[in-house]
């Protein structure tokens, strides 16, 4: 098509002026024909004066004569005919004359007296062109520039990615959930003709494990009901899967994809899965426990590694003897109703000190995800964070030292079956050498190995499963004593990369920023995008008394909280595919040989006193590290083979009442000093933002509210269960039957054997004055989420932070006379108390102790020099006196007493522990 005849008119016209003449920028002359010589010329003396700087004015002549020289061309028009020009130059010419003004200008821009200027201008258009273009990628330097910097940044959460239900109202977006991932409609129908005497018992049993033999179960029990234990065995199935495809859907997504609503009614949807088997093989690599590990060919970390290189970033390694015993633990729950107790235990990093709230750690993030679903299996899910924060004061050598592993849980681990308590089913350790990339140095095996050993001890109806630790000791007592052991993965395999800030925005919230790139690195190291929290949320209601802080205060090495999520997410996701097996392994056993469930399947018996024979039977030879304690740190070697107790002002602890350091003093009137806890409305914003995954929705799921009569039925009967086993619990102590009766004929004798040993110590009175301090107010911290809110003083500068840790202890000065502790129940003749003092000690100083066995009473006196000389610094932030080690003296109940002398008032000493065994 020819182009328009008026553009070759008008070309041809300007040829007539401009001939074929050529230039070369504006220094070259120019060929014109005669006809415009005169009129070019005068144009080249104007571009001269302009060029030269003598006038400043560029008029209308002289830009038509900038213009008209630019415009000329070596290309020689030709004829006059439309049709001899080729198409391209009608379109070259058109883009030259659009350009000429532009180039005119620039030429301009360009001459001596507007050069620097033109400079200046051209600089700061390239630096606003990448401003604007980098604005949200990783190279984005100009923000640390031109953003308001602050010592507390914030994280400004966006979202790019698809919202499968922005369209949807939220009974649609129920619907479709439902119909992808399935719901809890179960409830037992016949829960009105079941047995109405409790049968769970001890009594029933004749064991204290509830280990009821299958002719013990009534014919009316659930655990006999073939229709009602199919039936529950189907629904708790489905339950756990759902319950794992929501955890891998927090990273991933729902895999929807063309989410429509089709009307205004509840099922008024449309939608498409994207690939199912896909998501699968996807959720298995990200989480999946390596089960195939056979250590006794697998004998070191480093021969581990070769055989399973990625289980770090995984769900981690077990062995399957191990696996098998975890299911075990599960089946017992679900067979007896029983609860399922959990510890999480390590460094003040692991415990998410530091920047984190409370409920945003790892051991926190696992109850919220396993609660709900525990209790619809009827089985009680119990999670105790117990660890210490942070500890101020310090030198950079003990700071240095704490960061090297195992030291952490040491204080508790002396008096374990007490603190972390004696009905632990599960332990998570996480007290990794931080510097080393959790590699342990002998100490941190020596103390792993100890802790390791103390919780297998601590009880005598459970064992714990042992998650983490020095891979040395776990392979020692899963070689030499059948325990079940295991390390954790953080199934970062499975994340995907963070590639720059504007890619963040398209990866689920639980993603963004928790695996970057080394270009983008900074940011998922950076606290903005690392912590997330506030102290306080104004709704308008009653002001807190103390000025709150906007953040958490950030310290160095904390954990973000999308770390603390992912482990445990990663923990539950182990529970969860444990229990999946468990479920399996019991219908398929049930199927063929009826209910209830043989009890080999089940049954704990036999299995605890197994494994807690074979730990005190460990030697020097085949399990060394623990005996090394005694050259490192003064603790005896039978420490090592025996339950140690303890009372303390800690907090968090098990059993907080029961476990306190004032519950065994025969002090009268030793009062708690501390600030009240604020009773005001507390409010925290939500945990998931609108429009993200929430696992916990998805795992619980249920039909309508017409079946709430049904659960409530069911939670009756569970309810009923749990306080006739609770008060079992209270009786027997979940200890052997021969110990439930000595602590039942000891408490009833209490008094008497209280007015004995006042007889015995007639010239040691208990002092008054002692008072509790630097704890929280109430016994209520037991490392629970429940009890989260423990802590929350009115002095507080972050009322929302939720964490539980606190390091008190019952405090004296020389006036307050002697502090008199009672330890029963001392097995091997050991006791040692933990101590602070808060002021320089005088050369007058003098420590005195007393030890009353029942028959005997020692006095011991220390001089400033003697109490420091026995005084051990096992670990930065403990001092360990023992006060009594004696092998001989056994199944003794000791009085401790202890005081100061020589600096009056001056010299303020605390007791934080008392430890025995």
């Amino acid at each position: 098509m020819d182009p328009p005849e008026e553009d070759f008119e008008s070309e041809y016209e300007l040829s007539k002026y401009t001939g074929s003449g050529d230039y070369d920028d504006f220094d070259q002359p120019y060929s014109t024909s005669n006809v415009n010589s005169n009129r070019n010329g005068h144009y080249r003396n104007q571009r001269k004066i302009v060029l030269s700087g003598a006038d400043n004015h560029l008029d209308e002549a002289e830009l038509e004569g900038l213009v008209m020289a630019n415009n000329a061309t070596s290309s020689r028009v030709g004829s006059k005919s439309k049709t001899a020009a080729p198409l391209y130059l009608h379109y070259t010419r058109q883009l030259r004359q659009k350009l000429t003004p532009v180039i005119a200008i620039l030429s301009l821009a360009w001459t001596p007296q507007y050069r620097s200027t033109t400079c200046v201008a051209l600089l700061f258009i390239v630096f606003l062109s990448s401003v604007i273009l980098t604005s949200n990628e990783e190279n984005a330097w100009h923000k640390s520039l031109l953003s308001h910097t602050s010592s507390k940044p914030k994280f400004v959460y966006k979202n790019t990615k698809y919202d499968p239900f922005a369209s949807l109202n939220s009974n649609q977006r129920h619907y479709i959930l439902k119909s992808i991932y399935g719901f809890w409609g179960f409830f037992d129908g016949g829960a009105d003709d079941r047995p109405k005497e409790p049968y769970m018992t001890v009594e029933n049993a004749g064991n204290p494990f509830l280990d009821l033999t299958e002719s013990k179960f009534p014919e009316e029990s659930w655990q006999a009901d073939a229709v009602y234990a199919n039936h529950f065995q189907d629904a708790g199935a489905k339950l756990v899967v759902r319950a794992k495809e929501a955890i891998f859907a927090t990273y991933h997504g729902y895999g929807l994809k063309n989410v429509q609503a089709t009307g205004e009614g509840d099922d008024n949807a449309t939608w498409e899965l994207e690939d199912v088997d896909k998501r699968l093989q996807e959720r298995i690599n990200m989480f999946i426990v390596n089960q195939q590990v056979d250590l006794g060919s697998i004998a070191s970390a480093e021969a581990l590694d070769d055989f399973a290189p990625s289980w770090r970033e995984k769900g981690g390694w077990t062995t399957s003897r191990s696996w098998d015993g975890l299911k075990r633990r599960l089946l017992h729950a679900l067979m007896t109703n029983s609860p399922f107790n959990v510890v999480v235990t390590g460094s003040w990093q692991s415990m998410g000190y530091g920047g984190n709230h409370g409920h945003q750690s790892m051991a926190a993030a696992m109850e919220q995800m396993l609660g709900p679903l525990f209790e619809k299996l009827n089985v009680h899910l119990v999670v105790r964070a117990i660890g210490l924060p942070p500890l101020t004061g310090l030198s950079s050598q003990d700071e240095n030292e704490l960061m090297m592993g195992g030291r952490s849980t040491l204080i508790h681990s002396l008096g374990w079956s007490s603190i972390y308590g004696s009905d632990v089913d599960m332990v998570v350790w996480d007290d990794y050498n931080l510097e080393e990339n959790g590699k342990s140095d002998e100490t941190s095996k020596a103390l792993f190995d100890l802790f390791a050993r103390q919780a297998l001890l601590a009880g005598d109806t459970s064992l714990p499963f042992l998650w983490g630790g020095d891979f040395d000791v776990l392979r020692n007592l899963h070689q030499n004593a059948d325990v079940d052991v295991g390390q954790l993965g953080n199934a970062m395999a499975g994340v995907e990369e963070t590639a720059s800030q504007s890619a963040a925005s398209g990866l689920e919230w639980a993603a963004q920023y928790l695996k970057c790139s080394s270009k983008t690195k900074r940011y998922c190291d950076g606290d903005a995008y690392k912590f997330d929290s506030h102290c306080w949320v104004d709704h308008g209601g009653n002001a807190p008394p103390t000025p709150q802080l906007d953040q958490i205060p950030v310290l160095p090495t904390a954990v973000g909280w999308r770390m603390h999520q992912i482990k445990g997410y990663t923990l539950s996701y182990n529970i969860l595919a444990a229990l999946d097996d468990a479920i399996d392994l019991w219908a398929e056993k049930t199927i063929f040989e009826g209910h209830p469930l043989a009890d080999e399947n089940w049954h704990m018996g036999d299995y605890i006193t197994n494994v807690q024979d074979k730990v005190k039977a460990l030697t020097e030879s085949n399990a060394p590290h623990c005996f090394q304690l005694e050259e490192q740190m003064k603790l005896p070697k039978r420490l090592c083979k025996n339950r140690m107790k303890g009372r303390t002002e800690h907090t968090p602890r098990a059993n907080p009442i029961q476990t306190s350091l004032r519950s065994v003093l025969s002090n009268n009137d030793v009062s708690v000093e501390s600030d009240a806890l604020w009773e005001g409305y507390l409010s925290d914003e939500a945990i998931i933002p609108s429009g993200e995954v929430n696992p916990i929705e998805i795992a619980n799921l249920g039909k309508d509210p017409s079946n709430a009569k049904q659960r409530r039925l069911l939670r009756k009967r569970w309810l009923r269960q749990s306080l006739v086993r609770r008060a079992d619990n209270n009786l027997s102590g979940r200890a052997l039957l021969s110990n439930v009766k000595r602590s039942i004929t000891k408490r009833k004798a209490a008094g008497e054997v209280k007015n004995q040993l006042q007889r015995r110590l007639d010239n040691i009175e208990p002092g008054d004055g002692w008072k509790v301090l630097h704890t929280f107010p109430g016994d209520k911290c037991d490392g629970s989420i429940s009890s989260s809110g423990c802590g929350t003083l009115k002095s507080s500068e972050c009322l929302l932070e939720g964490h539980q840790g606190s390091r008190g202890g019952v405090w004296g000065t020389e006036s307050t006379g002697w502090l008199v502790m009672k330890a029963p129940g001392v097995e091997s003749g050991f006791a040692a108390l933990n101590l602070e003092v808060e002021s320089t000690l005088p050369d007058s100083f003098v420590l005195e102790y007393a030890i009353e066995n029942g028959e005997t009473r020692t006095m011991s006196t220390l001089n400033k020099d003697q109490f420091v000389e026995n005084l051990q610094i096992p670990v930065p932030g403990m001092s360990l006196l023992t006060v009594f080690d004696d092998e001989k003296k056994s199944n003794v109940d000791l009085v401790v007493s202890v005081r100061v002398k020589g600096c009056n008032d001056d010299c303020k000493f605390g007791v934080t522990h008392l430890y025995w065994a």
